[in-house]
């Protein structure tokens, strides 16, 4: 076989996105009004199942390696709550899997360890955590949704916590992300909380505008932004990146008829769900899902294969779920009108529309 064709038989080592969203326990030590996780949604219909043991977390990471999954993110629930976490992520460490790049308009293919992520609140935080995400080149997301309404969002733990956490990280040459969910009640102090982790030694920014689901469907009338709140929230970020000359983005995909990504500088907004595209999630339990938000649990891991055809991914790898009213939009090429999984939530279907988000499709 010649080198060419070698490269060729590596360019797809499988259906999978190239994140995977680890979720390695159920368990908290937050009890945020905000939160998402489906096992926190108060109707009880998310079945947990038992959490999967080290060694089949470590067989997981394996095999999703040989698949050509890149990064893998590790998060809870609170994941440092599992003693074992570290001795799984040191496995994953070192895997090994297939890097396909392109460079001076050549695919290189390269066989390295995957990137590890690590989201955390940072309760647990501590030296030996940092020193070890240093020594693998982990970078640390920290959840800091506010600084007076921190207690009030979380269950009444304290932001100079977290703030600190971000000081140590930078001392050890940690990388970190702070990870904001914004909600009506943080929005007015967003710019005083972007700042304070900058100053703090917060590397990147990355929002979260509140979405329906977990335990947040019991406070979404108190807590979901308006479309004018959440233009806000983008306008607030922008001003926070300029002055403290920083980048950032905001994880869930906006309508381009809310807001025009093109006339933000520092902030990245994406306009396309990336469920089953560019990331999914693998359950406490060990199963898979499109994305950490969805309450649907597909195939188990040790059936990873057969989520390929599974009619829920495919909706999701596919696209097949755009909004009706959005047919005719000029951009509906590059626009999923908002976030799938929470129209499915909220509205009953992912091809709905994300109540109170979507303006007015653009004329074709």
């Amino acid at each position: 076989m010649t080198a060419a064709g070698s490269l060729e038989s590596c360019l797809a080592p499988s259906f999978l996105p190239t994140t995977a969203v680890l979720e390695m326990t159920y368990r908290c030590n937050h009890t945020c009004l905000f939160c998402s996780c489906p096992w926190e949604n108060p109707d009880g219909r998310f079945a947990r199942g038992t959490e999967m043991s080290t060694a089949e977390w470590k067989e997981t990471i394996a095999q999703l390696c040989t698949m050509g999954v890149t990064n893998l993110a590790f998060t809870g629930g609170e994941p440092l709550l599992r003693d074992d976490l570290l001795d799984i992520m040191a496995f994953a460490a070192g895997c090994e899997t297939e890097h396909i790049e392109t460079q001076d308009e050549k695919l290189v293919h390269r066989r390295t360890p995957p990137q590890l992520f690590l989201l955390s609140n940072g309760r647990l935080l501590d030296d030996a955590v940092l020193d070890f995400c240093h020594r693998y080149s982990i970078q640390l997301s920290l959840s800091l949704p506010g600084l007076e309404k921190f207690p009030r969002l979380t269950g009444g733990f304290d932001p100079d916590h977290v703030l600190e956490q971000f000081a140590r990280a930078q001392r050890k040459q940690v990388k970190t992300v702070v990870g904001i969910t914004v909600t009506k009640w943080n929005l007015p102090e967003l710019y005083e909380t972007i700042s304070a982790a900058f100053l703090a030694g917060a590397d990147q920014l990355l929002l979260n505008r509140f979405l329906p689901g977990g335990r947040g469907l019991a406070h979404a009338a108190e807590l979901a932004l308006t479309m004018d709140e959440t233009r806000q929230m983008a306008t607030v970020a922008e001003e926070a990146l300029t002055d403290a000359g920083r980048y950032g983005s905001i994880g869930t995909e906006l309508p381009k008829c809310l807001l025009q990504p093109a006339q933000f500088q520092r902030l990245t907004i994406g306009t396309r769900c990336a469920a089953a595209q560019s990331f999914f999630a693998i359950s406490p339990a060990g199963f898979v899902r499109v994305c950490n938000h969805s309450p649907v649990q597909l195939n188990h891991v040790r059936d990873i294969a057969a989520v390929k055809t599974h009619p829920y991914w495919k909706k999701f790898a596919l696209k097949d779920y755009l909004p009706a009213p959005c047919a005719g939009c000029r951009e509906c090429g590059d626009c999923d009108a908002g976030c799938r999984e929470v129209a499915h939530i909220t509205a009953g279907a992912p091809d709905a529309l994300e109540p109170g988000l979507m303006v007015q499709p653009f004329a074709g």
